[in-house]
């Protein structure tokens, strides 16, 4: 059963008891005055009686009177019984239906009117301590049936109806309504609608419009946390897919160092026979031409898989003092031919100075190999790549725990189309990456700054859209 009519049963009861009562105290005081109008006519007709018997009003024997009165036949079928009556036992009349404290008032020669016992009795007093009675059996019995209860209940099932219909209305407007809105708003916050939201009215400040308002916070509470709760799964899931893809690189890397100690052996055979080639002097110019040729070939391959071997080896860090210019023109060499299947440029510029830092030769090459093919990838259409190394005095960041001093620069600059404002505080990020799937795994950048801060520097970074991205490296130079 509803709240709403629940409620209005128990209005509907509440109003039948009071407008019962109120009914019946009302109908007890018309009972009232229609008694005290009733005894006041018995009063009136009683004395008009007793002034009519009375010795003064002519010579007749007022008891003959009263006996040739009762002796009609229009007393004796009327509903009231008339008798008469002696007020002491010395007669052969009967005693008055009163107490018997009460008889000296009709012996004093005074009409009485009066109730008792739910009848009317009338006295009218005679001569010689007797008196005409006059008793109406069951008069208040009868104004009782023909005023009370008939009276009581119309105004009480009128009032009722009515009171009924307006609670069943008011209730239905003010609680029914508004708790259906609430039933059907919290029906679909369980079938995992956390976009609706109740309307309710607020300048009413009522339990039900409070509760529509916490009912709304809610929903957007548990919106906010859906989408929470989305947005972690999804990164969880792109997570996964790129330690994935990291352990997939990790597998080519091992496999490319294996491949690369299998091409070694070929490779030696072949540059030995090339050798032999050019150094016999009965071939022609062009054998010995093409032997020069396969044998620098040869040398060039063997270079790029030593480089490819030195990259992937691991081992503890080894420290030592290194020229950067050397550095980065080592590993412009070794990203060569990642450079011409992007079709890029990459170039050194070298300020003619020796710039000494004391480094770990392969994470100084890593670092420079992974900026370089950020910045590759960052041209889909080829373009040039700038690596500059200089000396700078520079105040390192908050954050990373270095002295202001003298540092070497490598700046790694690209002419790409820059990266967006809102990705810059996240480029050294873990996972973070803009790539399209497969290009990056968001590791490359997070590798680097990690390598810097090891060797006490600190990277930054300045981009401009359509403009180019520069990435600076600083590198303390030997002895600060």
């Amino acid at each position: 059963m509803r709240i709403a009519t629940r409620l209005w049963i128990v209005l509907s009861i509440v109003n039948l008891i009071v407008l019962g009562i109120g009914v019946w105290v009302r109908v007890a005081e018309e009972q009232q005055i229609l008694l005290d109008v009733t005894l006041r006519d018995r009063r009136y007709f009683a004395h008009a009686l007793h002034a009519a018997l009375a010795r003064e009003h002519g010579t007749a024997d007022p008891l003959a009177e009263a006996r040739a009165m009762l002796d009609r036949d229009e007393v004796a079928q009327s509903h009231i019984v008339a008798r008469l009556v002696s007020t002491t036992q010395e007669t052969e009349l009967p005693l008055p239906r009163l107490p018997s404290w009460r008889h000296r008032l009709i012996a004093n020669d005074e009409v009485l009117v009066l109730v008792h016992e739910g009848e009317i009795l009338t006295y009218v007093p005679l001569e010689e301590n007797r008196a005409l009675e006059l008793a109406e059996p069951r008069a208040i019995d009868a104004l009782v049936r023909n005023l009370g209860w008939r009276s009581l209940v119309v105004q009480t099932a009128a009032l009722a109806i009515g009171a009924g219909l307006v609670s069943f209305l008011l209730l239905g407007w003010l609680v029914g309504r508004p708790i259906g809105r609430l039933v059907t708003f919290s029906r679909r916050i369980g079938e995992g609608d956390f976009d609706v939201r109740v309307e309710m009215i607020e300048s009413k400040p009522d339990e039900v419009a409070i509760l529509a308002h916490e009912m709304n916070e809610m929903a957007s509470r548990l919106l906010a946390t859906r989408r929470a709760l989305d947005e972690s799964e999804a990164e969880r899931a792109d997570a996964l897919e790129r330690l994935r893809h990291a352990d997939r690189l990790r597998t080519v890397g091992e496999l490319a160092s294996a491949l690369a100690h299998e091409l070694g052996t070929p490779l030696n055979v072949v540059s030995g026979y090339a050798r032999i080639a050019e150094d016999e002097a009965d071939h022609p110019e062009e054998v010995r031409g093409a032997a020069r040729v396969i044998l620098e070939q040869t040398h060039r391959m063997t270079r790029i898989l030593r480089d490819l071997l030195d990259f992937a080896r691991r081992g503890g860090s080894k420290s030592a003092a290194h020229d950067v210019a050397s550095l980065a023109r080592r590993a412009v060499e070794t990203m060569a031919p990642l450079a011409r299947r992007h079709r890029a440029k990459v170039a050194v510029e070298d300020s003619g100075l020796r710039v000494i830092v004391r480094a770990d030769a392969q994470q100084i090459l890593q670092v420079l190999s992974n900026l370089i093919t950020n910045a590759m990838q960052a041209m889909p259409s080829g373009g040039t790549v700038t690596v500059r190394v200089d000396e700078v005095d520079a105040t390192p960041p908050i954050g990373v725990h270095a002295k202001a001093g003298r540092f070497a620069r490598i700046a790694v600059t690209d002419d790409g189309p820059g990266i967006d404002p809102d990705d810059l505080p996240h480029l050294f990020e873990p996972f973070f990456t803009k790539k399209e799937e497969g290009e990056g795994t968001g590791l490359g950048l997070a590798v680097v700054e990690g390598i810097v801060r090891e060797h006490g520097g600190f990277v930054d970074v300045e981009s401009e859209k359509g403009r180019g991205t520069t990435f600076r490296v600083h590198l303390p130079l030997r002895g600060d």
